[in-house]
């Protein structure tokens, strides 16, 4: 059910101002109809001057008090609304402010698209919702050279206009640590959680994943902060998780050692990324969305655009969720790789070996690798794992 709307302050000092001036309007005409009943009745009835003294001078002093009640009771109704007055100026500064804030933040991030529409080679597309008029979670696209693609997404603790500075700053750090450090994103990681933590005296973090796609080759490096398992399309096979190294999240601990690995792409794979109010999306029962139903959502259709595996995805939260409000920010980013030959006059992907697109791992039953560091790249199957954990 739907809560009353309240109305606009504007509208409420209208209103009051019309009560005020009603109020003096009907005591005016109280003091007038008393002062003639008064003297209808003394000419109706004559009396002497003294009793005509004994009745009207009482009731001057009468209305002399009621007019003094009546003159603090309007002092201080128009206290009362020069003070509301002041709170809607203040809430209206504050609107305009935090739209202002808004517009700054989102003009921060890739909001056209293609973004790079000169480059054949790939494609990306990426949407983020904020919980609040301002957000914490935060995505980029970034050419470091003509061969090297960056791709981040992050999601800083909390919401509002914290978090939303928070990330504008990091967002900064990361930009330009990737440009001018090389292209091992575990270095870059180690320099930005330095940076970050070397002023972080409100004590905030933020989860990132990094990845940085070598494009003549389709080698794509990695490195993750914290945040969510990545998730993979070889051509038209199914998604599956990546269970990716985790490093400590930035901003907690200066000196933390990160992990880069390698995942070699080949022509129509596919990598997922999404913040956690996706997977955390909760609806009237408290039931969260969950890695499994995010999964499906992605195998609904394997040979569409990026744009539609995001909408795909965000249709399905939206479905499991219904009338339940949003408690987090939602973020995705999909990176699709088509080769030096650019992308193919149709999407329908052809079957490959399975060993082309995968890590140096094997795919576990229920759909999950886990993959291991640059330079021990295990070569077994990978232990099953919960997809919830």
């Amino acid at each position: 059910m739907s809560e009353p709307q309240q109305k606009p302050s504007n509208d409420l000092n209208s209103e009051i101002r019309t009560s005020l001036i009603a109020a003096r309007v009907m005591f005016a005409a109280a003091v007038l109809d008393l002062l003639l009943l008064l003297l209808t009745l003394l000419n109706v009835f004559p009396v002497s001057r003294g009793t005509m003294s004994a009745v009207l001078i009482p009731v001057f002093f009468l209305l002399l008090a009621a007019a003094a009640v009546f003159s603090a009771s309007v002092k201080r109704d128009r206290s009362v609304i020069v003070e509301q007055e002041a709170e809607a100026q203040k809430t209206e500064r504050l609107s305009m402010e935090l739209e202002l804030a808004k517009t700054i933040q989102s003009n921060m991030l890739p909001n056209t698209y293609p973004v790079f529409p000169e480059r054949k080679e790939f494609d990306v597309y990426a949407r983020t919702e904020p919980a609040k008029e301002l957000g914490g979670d935060f995505f980029d696209f970034q050419m470091i050279d003509r061969d090297h693609l960056a791709l981040i997404i992050a999601d800083v603790a909390g919401k509002g206009i914290p978090a939303a500075m928070f990330m504008m700053a990091s967002k900064i750090i990361i930009h330009n640590m990737a440009k001018n450090r090389n292209h091992d994103p575990a270095k870059i990681l180690k320099a930005v959680n330095k940076q970050i933590g070397a002023n972080n005296h409100s004590d905030m973090f933020v989860t990132l994943w990094l990845g940085i796609l070598e494009i003549s080759t389709g080698l794509l490096s990695a490195a993750n902060a914290g945040h969510e398992y990545p998730c993979l399309m070889h051509k038209n096979r199914d998604f599956i998780l990546l269970k990716d190294p985790h490093g400590l999240v930035l901003g907690a601990m200066d000196k933390t050692e990160y992990r880069s690995y390698e995942i070699q792409l080949v022509p129509g794979d596919t990598v997922f990324l999404y913040t956690d109010g996706v997977t955390e999306a909760m609806n009237a029962e408290n039931e969260e969305f969950g890695l499994e139903r995010m999964v499906d959502a992605l195998n609904l259709e394997l040979d569409v655009p990026v744009a539609k595996l995001v909408d795909n995805v965000r249709g399905a939260v939206g479905a499991f969720v219904g009338d339940a409000p949003q408690a987090d920010d939602i973020t995705m980013m999909v990176l699709r790789y088509f080769g030096e030959e650019g992308k193919p006059e149709s999407d329908e992907p052809e079957a490959e070996s399975d060993a082309e697109a995968r890590p140096a791992s094997a795919v576990s039953p229920d759909g999950i690798i886990e993959i291991g560091n640059r330079s021990a790249m295990p070569k077994t199957a990978a232990k099953p794992a919960d997809p919830e954990s």
